[in-house]
């Protein structure tokens, strides 16, 4: 009775990992593919901003594509590596696609306080097609991830990170008609550093918390 309650544990498990394995490849590709449009777009247009929107969006496709790594890997090892050995692949892959998630915030804090006076930013057609398809790309893939996410620290990274995104988005789109109704461009710099401290302290509890993982499961 216990092999057989130890085996469907062990198929449910396999279940779940296929599943996001599924899900993380599906986001993987539609980040990339945004990716690539934005690049091709931007550099054809001559358009700063969707350059660096899509160069960004490269961010997305390293840690998502981390978080799919750690899930193939998983599946590719069906019966080879017990269900700890799993865990702890998992928390280590969510650990690290914080700390990443942690240097890009701190990088956009940066450049934030730099550009505090004195930035120009230009309100235009392709800056609010930019945000608007950021956000339902992110929000389409925060979706997708939070059905799958069930407190696994590999996931909660991957959509910590796209989720960050979607606030980010939304203060892009609030800063672009705030500048372009009432000229008030210095916004642009205050949003995008209020969001960034936001994500700063969820990377941080992230970290904390996939870290503790990664430590109780090697005890």
């Amino acid at each position: 009775m216990e092999s057989q309650e130890h085996g469907a544990h062990h198929e449910h498990s396999h279940y779940h990992i296929h599943s996001k394995e599924r899900t993380t490849r599906f986001v993987v590709l539609l980040s990339f593919i945004t990716m690539l449009l934005e690049l091709y777009y931007g550099y054809k247009a001559h358009s700063r901003t969707l350059i660096v929107d899509g160069w960004h969006m490269l961010s997305h496709v390293l840690v998502l594509g981390l978080a799919w790594l750690a899930y193939f890997y998983i599946k590719q090892k069906k019966g080879a590596i017990n269900h700890k050995q799993q865990h702890r692949i998992i928390s280590l892959s969510g650990f690290a696609g914080a700390v990443v998630m942690l240097v890009i915030t701190a990088d956009i804090i940066y450049d934030s306080i730099q550009k505090f006076s004195g930035h120009s930013v230009i309100v235009s057609k392709e800056a609010f097609a930019i945000a608007v398809i950021g956000l339902l790309v992110n929000g389409l893939s925060a979706y997708f991830l939070h059905q799958e996410e069930d407190k696994d620290m590999n996931l909660s990274a991957a959509y910590l990170h796209v989720f960050s995104d979607v606030v980010l988005s939304l203060f892009a789109i609030t800063s672009l008609l705030v500048i372009h109704f009432f000229n008030l461009r210095m916004i642009d710099s205050i949003l995008a550093l209020i969001g960034s401290l936001v994500i700063l302290k969820w990377s941080i509890d992230l970290i904390r918390k996939s870290w503790k993982e990664v430590i109780e499961i090697r005890n």
